[in-house]
């Protein structure tokens, strides 16, 4: 390839974008699948002009009002795909309309808002990792390079993406369900191998292009069939922007990716097997609809656990996780509330999580309520007499800033993590300016 990677992604973005916008007939059928425009002041909007507006956004036009706004509050949730009868993936339409819309082709701007955005979760995940883990055990989930000693390549390398780590229960328990399955897996991550997905949204092409293809030739170097990704947004960014992109290059993909719910759910038997202890609970799950199958892989693993009684709460579902929703707060906050109230009626002891946005954002939620927050794996760990403390929960309900510098301290001694560092992050975490 002649040309640089930050070059070469920029203009398959641009050429992607033309080919879609030359495909789309405007007929507005994603934006009637769309469960965000009501909530988004949008229910009124002709779905044709929208559809039409976005199209002129990928072509580099200013598209209209309607089409901008409803880019802006796209949260992934994957109902408009396969609306389609032209071949076009409208999620991915969308959300790369919203990075063309967002800075109207002013590289700068882009590249300075994708830095901002990338820099600010970055230090988060860096330090909210560094105190809740062990030297050993950060070394062990974001092993970057393969193990020299290794004779033959592994049978799936694990994702972790940059953010996992920050409710490092999660990761942990992921890494010994995949022990007690002895799966052969090598594990790669943390904020040096990134998706790109932040640059993405910010409109900034040619960053991710170049995060993203660093990351994939590091997961490449496992020589690994299969890579296995956590975090949904990490899922999408890979599979839906970067690796289509990064086969024009290069003449295909050096791997399969696919999520690692439905990896361990094709591995429901075995895992029953392993089952050591009932769970006697009855559980209502907290769904996000984005990745195909994933919601049901994971009541198939729940499915495993023996005493566990699952119960179907029936509210929207909406959103990739819970940080996708944050360009309609009061939306995301009214169906939590309409969540909550239905889990109650419904005599539930447990709300399950799943993906780890979701965790951090309503796991201390269950106080003074009839039931607890867990993430579903604490209830797969409980059946397989596996526990893993959760960190960020503990660190949550202490609320006030110095006892939570006062618990962490044996990690961030020794991780080398500074009082004022701690702090700075801690704040930023668990209170936020609004």
């Amino acid at each position: 390839m002649s040309e640089t990677v930050s070059a070469f992604f920029t203009r398959s973005m641009q050429e992607r974008a033309e080919a879609m916008a030359e495909a789309c007939t405007h007929c507005g059928a994603c934006f009637r699948a769309c469960p965000m425009t009501g909530p988004a002041g949008l229910g009124d909007a002709a779905p044709e002009a929208v559809t039409s507006g976005i199209a002129n956004l990928l072509v580099g036009g200013a598209g209209t009002p309607d089409a901008v706004r409803w880019a802006e509050v796209c949260t992934g949730s994957g109902f408009c795909i396969g609306t389609c009868e032209h071949g076009i993936n409208p999620r991915f339409m969308v959300q790369l309309a919203r990075g063309f819309a967002r800075h109207g082709g002013d590289d700068a701007a882009a590249r300075a808002a994708g830095q901002r955005s990338f820099s600010t979760m970055a230090r988060l995940a860096r330090v909210m990792s560094r105190l809740h883990l062990s030297p050993e055990n950060l070394t062990r989930l974001t092993g970057l390079r393969p193990d020299p000693a290794r004779e033959r390549p592994p049978e799936v390398v694990f994702y972790t993406g940059c953010n996992v780590p920050r409710t490092p229960h999660i990761v942990l328990l992921v890494l010994d369900i995949l022990d007690r399955l002895e799966v052969d897996y090598e594990v790669t991550g943390g904020t040096g191998n990134c998706c790109g997905v932040l640059q993405f949204r910010a409109g900034d092409f040619a960053a991710t292009g170049r995060v993203a293809s660093s990351t994939i030739a590091h997961l490449a170097e496992h020589r690994a069939p299969t890579v296995l990704s956590w975090c949904p947004s990490c899922q999408i960014q890979f599979t839906e922007v970067a690796l289509p992109s990064y086969a024009e290059a290069h003449e295909g993909t050096p791997f399969d990716m696919q999520p690692i719910l439905l990896f361990l759910a094709a591995r429901a038997d075995k895992l029953r097997s392993l089952m050591l202890h009932r769970v006697e609970k009855r559980v209502a799950l907290h769904e996000r609809p984005a990745i195909r199958g994933a919601m049901d892989a994971v009541k198939t693993l729940l499915g495993t656990v023996p005493g566990l009684e699952f119960v179907e709460i029936d509210v929207p579902r909406v959103g990739v996780q819970a940080s996708s929703m944050g360009a309609l707060p009061a939306f995301k906050r009214a169906l939590i509330e309409a969540e909550f109230a239905r889990v109650a009626e419904a005599g539930v002891d447990t709300l399950a999580t799943v993906y780890h946005a979701c965790h951090r954002d309503i796991c201390t939620m269950g106080e003074g309520v009839s039931f607890e927050v867990l993430n579903f794996l604490e209830l797969i760990g409980a059946g397989l007499g596996i526990v893993r403390e959760d960190l960020y929960r503990r660190l949550k309900l202490l609320e006030d800033i110095d006892d939570m510098i006062a618990d962490s301290l044996p990690m961030m001694e020794a991780n080398r993590i500074d009082v004022d560092t701690a702090r700075a992050a801690l704040m930023a975490e668990f209170h936020p300016p609004r």
